[in-house]
């Protein structure tokens, strides 16, 4: 590329992974022009707060909106346009304006792809077919003011939500806010298996059936019914009346684009190296339309979080625009709440553990997040997957009504500088009364660890006294 020459970089795809490419590309070469083109016809908005405006815990949708400001000459958005051909040899896209149907070429010299995923729909009788007459979606602000609206205007006030993922917790909570009664069902049985033990899952019910949620996990929806809108729903066998299906059941990456750019797709996510490239030269993938590695290990693993996203974003915008830098992998470090409950989790659970090969344990105690004669003294549940032999963490798990989220975090930091069970114990942490333990239940954790796996104290291997002043 001449010097003269300014490096073109296109985004399909405005989210969390978008805007930090584009942010990444700019910082890294400061002459690029960079264009974003996305289907909206508003910027960005933050979907992880949908759940939450239901709820009534944000005020509108409105509130989740962003605007991303253009750049004279650095950078241009093409909102209310879909990409519809991605020439990877003559390195352009065509970009059709939804509004009035013209096209526009747009060269590149280097493409990203974060035009993301899209809400899944369970093979069953009913799912299809009543789609916008009583089934909903939680994916962006158009599917969730329909949902929204319908529950406010609910006869029944009845809901059934499928899935028992992050979203599917949180929109329960919504629509019980909202004077719903409220089901719950998946196939499978624990909640959020991907991150957490059965052993946790169990809280969660509890805490679920406590509010006075019907939770029917195991058992899974059969069939979506009615004459011209919903009516009820069948669950093993059994007809439960409702007006208000939820389908949260995960999502489906859009890689259209990507195959018909010749990117390599497995597992219907694209296949992307360690520097967000995809197979073909110059294109980058990030976001929920990807596949990506553990940092543990380097396994293949999928993570559609924001957290992710804007990580992976940072990467792919660098090396777009002539920089070296990699994505370092993904822990799946997790967080949702429901109602006064923190449920967390990074790295792997115990089962995920084993079945890759690891001489696993998993080591459980629960404890309060403060003195007992202080006000408000909760406790927490804490879980530690560990190798056998040497005690290095691979995951742990928090469930409390405070807490678990920095507890997490802190298991994250131990899993990404390789620590054991030994340094957890010997970890300082802050302590005050009012806000924590002198012996944290991180500390009980690792004590408790060391004993059950018959680790002896680390060993001091050389004797010294402080450095004279």
């Amino acid at each position: 590329m001449s010097e003269e020459k300014h490096r073109e970089i296109v985004i399909v795809g405005l989210g969390a992974s978008g805007l930090y490419s584009s942010k990444a590309a700019l910082n890294q070469d400061r002459s690029c022009h960079v264009t974003i083109i996305e289907k909206r016809s508003f910027d960005q908005f933050s979907p992880c707060g949908l759940p939450f405006v239901i709820e009534g815990l944000v005020d509108s949708f409105e509130e989740l909106k962003h605007v991303v400001p253009e750049i004279k000459g650095k950078l241009d958005k093409l909102l209310g346009h879909d990409v519809i051909s991605v020439d990877p040899v003559g390195k352009t896209v065509t970009a059709v304006e939804l509004s009035t149907g013209n096209k526009k070429l747009i060269p590149y010299d280097s493409l990203i792809l974060s035009n993301g995923a899209t809400p899944m729909n369970l093979p069953i009788p009913g799912a299809k077919e009543f789609n916008g007459k009583g089934l909903h979606f939680v994916s962006d602000i158009e599917d969730s003011s329909r949902l929204l609206e319908a529950a406010r205007g609910s006869p029944l006030k009845r809901s059934v939500v499928v899935g028992g993922g992050a979203i599917g917790l949180e929109v329960a909570m919504g629509l019980l806010k909202l004077g719903h009664e409220v089901v719950m069902t998946k196939r499978t049985e624990p909640p959020l298996p991907r991150n957490l033990d059965p052993v946790m899952g169990r809280l969660i019910v509890e805490k679920l059936e406590s509010m006075g949620v019907r939770v029917l996990f195991g058992k899974g929806i059969d069939s979506i019914n009615g004459t011209d809108r919903v009516e009820f729903v069948t669950i093993a066998g059994e007809t439960i009346p409702c007006d208000i299906v939820v389908m949260a059941v995960g999502m489906r990456a859009n890689t259209q684009l990507a195959e018909m750019a010749g990117c390599k797709v497995s597992g219907g996510l694209v296949v992307v190296n360690n520097m967000m490239e995809t197979k073909v030269p110059g294109i980058y993938a990030t976001g929920d339309l990807v596949g990506t590695y553990s940092r543990l290990d380097r396994t293949p693993a999928t993570m559609q979080l924001a957290t992710s996203a804007f990580r992976q974003g940072m990467a792919a915008g660098t090396n777009a625009a002539g920089g070296s830098t990699s994505y370092p992998g993904a822990l799946n470090t997790f967080l949702t709440v429901i109602d006064d409950m923190e449920i967390a989790a990074t790295g792997y659970n115990l089962e995920t553990a084993q079945k890759l090969g690891y001489d696993a344990t998993a080591i459980s105690t629960r404890g309060d997040i403060k003195p007992h004669y202080m006000p408000e003294c909760s406790t927490i549940n804490l879980r530690v997957v560990v190798e056998t032999g040497s005690g290095r963490i691979l995951g742990a798990q928090a469930i409390g009504a405070k807490g678990a989220a920095w507890r997490i975090n802190l298991f994250a930091l131990a899993i990404h500088g390789g620590m054991t069970l030994h340094d957890l114990l010997d970890t300082e942490l802050s302590y005050n009364p009012p806000v924590s333990q002198m012996y944290d239940p991180i500390t009980q954790l690792a004590e408790i660890g060391m004993k059950r796996l018959k680790l002896p104290p680390k060993e001091c291997t050389r004797v010294f006294f402080p450095k004279d002043e």
